[in-house]
Parts: structure tokens; sequence; C-alpha cells
């Protein structure tokens, strides 16, 4: 993998170094949370090739939720570190080696023995309902798992850390391994990335309007 230094998420160099890029918010456009190709392949792609031309368009289209994790996410991060005992370090993007398809988790682990991290963290600061069914469910999301293997495959790290934080109740944490859906994460990325390359190469002709008469 490939961490990009000094780079703050949500910022304009993100934003750009996000575009014309898969990232793993948007896996579940490559695999189902069930191991299924998406039938989004083809809408993906194009909208990848436009992003190239036009990355100004490449915007956070948050809401309320998201506003509410941006707020939440220091203490929830901090509150995670108390509990696993282990030191957390943001981190703007990741690419894998091919420095195509990326990531931007909410923070990389390492452990003090170690120089190279040893796990990721998604962090979700959902509403006490949701926040709720999560703790009593007590797995990984289904609509989050896209995501955190798609993390796992762009890093090659083993394992991943979901957290669910709603200040008041118990906190969630789960550790997810690599298993078979990772593998089948993983090989999507290396099908799409092909799929993408000869899509683009087709379409940005008519994009740009330089179609042979």
């Amino acid at each position: 993998m490939k961490i990009w230094p000094d780079m703050e998420q949500r910022s304009e160099a993100w934003f750009r170094a996000r575009a014309g890029r898969p990232t793993a918010s948007q896996f579940d456009r490559l695999l189902t949370p069930t191991g299924k190709d998406s039938s989004q392949w083809d809408d993906f792609a194009l909208e990848l090739a436009a992003q190239c031309i036009r990355p100004d368009e490449v915007v956070w289209e948050g809401n309320a939720h998201t506003d509410r994790g941006n707020e939440l996410e220091p203490e929830a991060r901090e509150t995670f570190s108390e509990i696993m005992d282990l030191e957390t370090r943001e981190v703007g993007f990741i690419t894998r080696d091919d420095e195509v398809i990326g990531c931007s988790p909410d923070s990389l682990i390492y452990s003090p023995d170690h120089p190279e991290p040893i796990a990721g963290l998604e962090l979700k600061c959902p509403l006490s309902k949701h926040h709720a069914r999560y703790l009593v469910d007590g797995e990984l999301p289904a609509k989050y798992k896209p995501q955190v293997h798609g993390s796992m495959a762009v890093t090659g790290l083993r394992y991943w850390y979901f957290m669910s934080y709603c200040p008041g109740l118990a906190p969630f944490i789960t550790r997810v391994e690599w298993d078979s859906y990772t593998d089948k994460m993983a090989d999507a990325l290396d099908r799409f990335l092909l799929y993408y390359a000869q899509r683009r190469k087709e379409v940005m002709p008519k994009l740009l309007g330089k179609e042979a008469a």
C-alpha cells in the first residue's frame, strides 16, 4: 500500500486525489454484502471517467448524519484507544501499489513494538436507534461490509476494527478478519480495474467531443 502523507480528509487536495479513483466508501457498487457483483459497474465506471475531466465536481455530499459523525469522531477515536490500548494515527488517503484504487480509513492502528500499521479502523457515530441494533447484533453491519473488507483489500492488512459510537450508550467494537469475502472483494477490485480501463478508453472520446466522424 501507498500512504499519501500530509493530506487532510475532506480538503481540496483529498477530493482531487479521489477523483477518478474507486474508493472504499463506494465498493458496494462493485460487490454486494452477499458477495455478488453489483449491477452498478458501468454507471460507476462512467462516473469515474467523468471525474477525470471534472475533478472539481468531486464534493463531500454530507448531511446531518455525516455532520454528527465529524463532530463525534475525535471523541470516538479517543474512546477506542482507551478501551483497546492501541495507538491510532489519522491518515488522509491510501492507495494500492497501483496508485489507482484507494481508501480513506478513519485511522491506522499501531502497536508499540511494530513500526508498520497492524490494522485499520472504521468509525461510525450513528443515532441511538441504529447504534442499539449494531450493539445487540454484535457483528459488522452488512451495509459496511464492502467498505471494511475493501479497505483490507486495498491496504493488505489482515484485520480491521469497526467501532460504532453513540454518547450515553455502550460503544460497540468488533475486529473483522480477512476471510473469503475479502478475497472476493480483492478479486472484484482487480476485475473492475480492467473493466474501468477499457470502458474509459471507449467513452473518453465521446465525453470530450473528440469522437471520430
